[in-house]
This record gives C-alpha cells, sequence and structure tokens, in this order.
C-alpha cells in the first residue's frame, strides 16, 4: 500500500458522495434530461472497483431518487 492513498481515496469518496448528495437534492423535483445524464454518471462512477460500499451505496440511492429502476444493481 502506497503511504497516504487510503487517506487519499477517503478524502476523494467524501468529496463524491457529498458531491452525488448535493446533485440529486439539489435538483428536486426530477425527471428532466439533466436527471439522465446523472444517472449515466452515477452508473458509470457504480462501475468503479476501488469504491467503498458506503460510496456504493449512495450511488445506489441517488439512482433510485432519480427514478432509475436498475438503482443498485449496476446495471443500465
Amino acid at each position: 500500500m502506497v503511504a497516504g492513498r487510503g487517506q487519499t481515496d477517503d478524502a476523494f469518496e467524501t468529496q463524491l458522495r457529498q458531491a452525488i448528495t448535493t446533485s440529486v437534492l439539489g435538483g428536486m423535483p426530477h425527471g428532466t434530461s439533466d436527471d439522465r445524464d446523472l444517472v449515466a454518471r452515477l452508473r458509470h462512477y457504480e462501475q468503479q472497483p476501488r469504491l467503498s460500499s458506503q460510496t456504493r451505496q449512495v450511488i445506489a440511492s441517488a439512482r433510485r431518487l432519480l427514478g432509475d429502476e436498475a438503482g443498485g444493481g449496476g446495471e443500465p
């Protein structure tokens, strides 16, 4: 393990979770084309192998809130 890498990943994931939460809650009500773009980005993020389970849960919850029927499954 590279020294300091865990802290960097934690900081990145913390910022990612905050950005997702802000994007989803700040955009209420939903159902716009921007939501489809955000869902596509969330699906992309969800495919990253090094994400923590906490970050994956935030992504899955955001996808469900945006009406993505496949939310949490990692598939479009």
